[in-house]
């Protein structure tokens, strides 16, 4: 079988970057996406060159952090200090509870200009195209609408469009979790303190490996990085980082992809067989 293993938001902290960057050199990590707005992109672009062979894409993120764009120009989007208004401020808004809302919320000319601006500066800080594009947080139509833009744009694939995920029949954990009601009973707030303490990333793997190895493809999603001060202030998705980051570098999992034959790929990979 093939797996897909991606670690989202490369460049988030310094921490997170780190935290990535590990598991890559010690793990299993093959794709991450960066988020280019944040000040620790630079550090993130640093080490891209010396690992040719990862699949290094953008996160497109308009939820956390500054903005690319002149705020001024994307008012709908950012706070009075120019920060992206925050995910967990978004879905408490009544008006994000519908389509129309969520377009009012989320027009798309400020949209697009935010996540263009993001894809070019990925252009200017690592010197050539990501390798994919992907989506982060929160769905809804116009940033769905404006990263398939970008992609037709480009060139570069949106990974999170079905019909390219579909076209792999891509296995996930999401997928065990839909089909198995019980494992979602009481982790409606899946950041909280409780779930992120408690949660055992490398465990699962290794639990639904069978799974996993009834897949001809599967895909491997966490966000991987080390804790520090700074992710608190920006996520409620921090403790858990910590433990997806030990997963991608976990000696048992480590053992069970080699021992089961388990080839790891990069999107780059699969543009190969499309």
């Amino acid at each position: 079988m093939k797996l897909l293993t991606q670690g989202d938001d490369f460049g988030f902290t310094r921490g997170v970057t780190y935290g990535i960057v590990d598991a890559i050199d010690r793990g299993i990590l093959r794709n991450t996406g960066m988020f280019t707005n944040m000040p620790s992109s630079e550090l993130a672009a640093s080490f891209v060159k010396d690992r040719p062979h990862v699949c290094f894409g953008i996160d497109f993120n308009i939820v956390s952090g500054p903005s690319v764009s002149d705020p001024k120009e994307i008012p709908h989007l950012t706070d009075e200090k120019g920060m992206f208004i925050r995910s967990t401020v978004r879905t408490k808004d009544p008006r994000f509870k519908t389509e129309e809302g969520r377009r009012t919320l989320f027009p798309y000319a400020e949209v697009y200009k935010e996540i263009r601006a993001q894809y070019d500066r990925f252009v200017e800080l690592v010197g050539q195209k990501p390798g994919y594009l992907h989506g982060h947080s929160l769905n809804h139509e116009h940033y769905d609408e404006a990263i398939r833009q970008v992609s037709k744009e480009t060139g570069v694939p949106y990974v999170d469009e079905a019909a390219f995920r579909d076209h792999f029949h891509m296995g996930s954990k999401r997928e065990i979790e839909k089909e198995n009601s019980e494992m979602n009973k009481g982790k409606e707030d899946v950041f909280s303190v409780a779930n992120q303490l408690n949660g055992k990333p490398a465990d699962d793997f290794l639990n639904n490996l069978d799974y996993y190895l009834s897949c001809d493809y599967a895909i491997l999603i966490g966000h991987p990085g080390y804790v520090d001060n700074e992710l608190f202030d920006l996520t409620t998705c921090n403790i858990i980082r910590s433990k997806d980051a030990a997963m991608f570098m976990d000696e048992r999992v480590i053992k069970a992809i080699k021992d089961n034959n388990i080839e790891l790929v990069t999107y780059y990979d699969l543009y190969k067989e499309l």
